[in-house]
């Protein structure tokens, strides 16, 4: 080989081991932020969670309240 070919081979080397360490930074980020959104995610269920169990108890309530006003109509 000649010198020129090693210095281009070398030099796409270096290129391809630059790449490598970019795309390996971009997706040690996109790993954190899945992250993130898994912690968000998870909050959110869990809000969704309460908010249910309390339209449950506020239905129940309702129900209760009318079954109340249908007696006292009697």
């Amino acid at each position: 080989m000649t010198v020129v070919v090693v210095l281009q081979i070398s030099s796409l080397q270096w290129k391809l081991e630059q790449e490598r360490k970019a795309v390996k930074s971009e997706a040690y980020e996109l790993e954190r932020k899945l992250e993130g959104c898994r912690q968000e995610l998870l909050a959110a269920k869990a809000t969704i969670s309460a908010k249910d169990s309390e339209l449950v108890s506020m239905q129940n309530n309702l129900k209760e309240l009318e079954e109340l006003r249908e007696m006292k109509e009697v």
